[in-house]
């Protein structure tokens, strides 16, 4: 064979091996499905927004937490993960209004390796990656979407984002708020009375009320500190260090009550007293049920609106205090338990603090400091 016979030959090896390659490459391409170039502007997610009705349930993964919201009828959601409790629905319309809006802005990275320094890389157990899978109310079918959110920008707004079986991924505009803590996803906030609708609290055997005689004292306005009463036989268990605490503890403890868990309320725990205050309102009487378990403190709820009180108005302004629909709350509560924040546990400790040691002075308070014993109130009023 002459030497340019074989010359040819070599090339035509080398253009059919270049050829094999580009095809492989071509194939490999294909089977990884990447994304051809998308023009700036154009949505991340295509008409999300306007296939909402096709949503069933929204999952939200990071590190190795996942919150399932469900929706339930009449377009109600519930949070899955914290045993069906009520979800705030406007944020899951946020959810979906803000990831329908992320826009392309720029093309980053095609190279997996590199996910990670976007925030990208998905599994991820360090918790930088936020997956949302938005289901289908169509068993079997596939998500109406799903996307990897990674790190953010701003000044402008920035996020990066792809899909899960695709390597491309991108700079897109706009804001995403995805919390991985179902708490996030349920309206912490148990009660925010106003100052002054608390007219009465007790609590093992301790009764605090506000002064009549306070001078300084406006209508409507609780007067501090607040009288106390304590019955007998409790008045010996209750030291001056105590009601002090008593004092300044109870009387604004319906003004802020949040908390800090949700379950389905167990059959088996029964109230302690001093976990269980109650308060006479204005326009209620209010019952804490609580107990001590390893984790903290929680309670049940019970209320029991007041006749003829006035239907209450709704707040002015997003996080005002104010009094609610006392039936409403009651129905709402009804068959939940309530994980109470070690700060407001904190609260009622201080009343029942341990004894003072064997050795120390007895601190007990006199019965010419606190006036006539009353009558314990019934349910947590007279």
């Amino acid at each position: 064979m002459s030497t340019g016979m074989m010359k040819r030959n070599v090339s035509i090896g080398i253009a059919i091996g270049a050829a094999a390659l580009v095809g492989a490459a071509f194939l490999m391409a294909r089977s990884r499905d990447m994304t051809p170039e998308r023009a700036r502007g154009s949505a991340f997610v295509a008409g999300l927004e306007s296939r909402a009705a096709e949503i069933s349930a929204i999952e939200l993964l990071r590190g190795n937490a996942t919150v399932r919201i469900e929706r339930q009828a009449g377009d109600r959601w519930i949070v899955a993960t914290s045993d069906g409790y009520p979800a705030r629905t406007e944020l899951v319309r946020a959810l979906l209004v803000s990831v329908g809006g992320l826009t392309i802005d720029d093309r980053m990275t095609a190279k997996k390796e590199r996910h990670g320094e976007l925030g990208l890389a998905w599994p991820d157990e360090s918790g930088k990656a936020r997956r949302v899978r938005f289901l289908s109310v169509t068993p079997g079918a596939p998500p109406v979407a799903d996307v990897i959110l990674g790190d953010e920008r701003f000044a402008p707004d920035a996020v990066f984002a792809r899909l899960p079986e695709q390597d491309q991924t991108w700079r897109t505009l706009g804001r995403v708020q995805v919390p991985s803590d179902a708490l996030a996803w349920i309206d912490r906030t148990l009660l925010s009375l106003p100052s002054g609708e608390t007219l009465s609290a007790s609590i093992e055997g301790l009764t605090a009320t506000p002064s009549a005689n306070d001078p300084g004292r406006q209508p409507g306005m609780p007067s501090m500190p607040w009288g106390i009463t304590v019955i007998e036989p409790e008045r010996e268990h209750w030291s001056v260090e105590q009601v002090d605490s008593a004092k300044t503890g109870l009387p604004s403890f319906l003004e802020r009550l949040e908390i800090d868990g949700v379950r389905r309320a167990r059959t088996d725990a029964a109230p302690e007293p001093q976990w269980s205050p109650s308060f006479d309102t204005r326009s209620a009487l209010i019952t804490l049920n609580g107990h001590a378990e390893a984790d903290g403190t929680w309670f049940t709820i019970s209320v029991l609106p007041r006749p003829g009180a006035p239907v209450p108005a709704p707040a002015k302004h997003d996080g005002d205090p104010f009094v609610p629909d006392w039936a409403a709350l009651s129905e709402a509560c009804d068959g939940w338990e309530f994980k109470m924040p070690a700060w407001k546990a904190d609260t009622l400790r201080r009343m029942r603090a341990p004894a003072p040691a064997a050795n120390s002075e007895p601190t007990t308070l006199e019965p010419s400091t606190l006036g006539a014993p009353r009558r314990p109130l019934r349910g947590g009023a007279e």
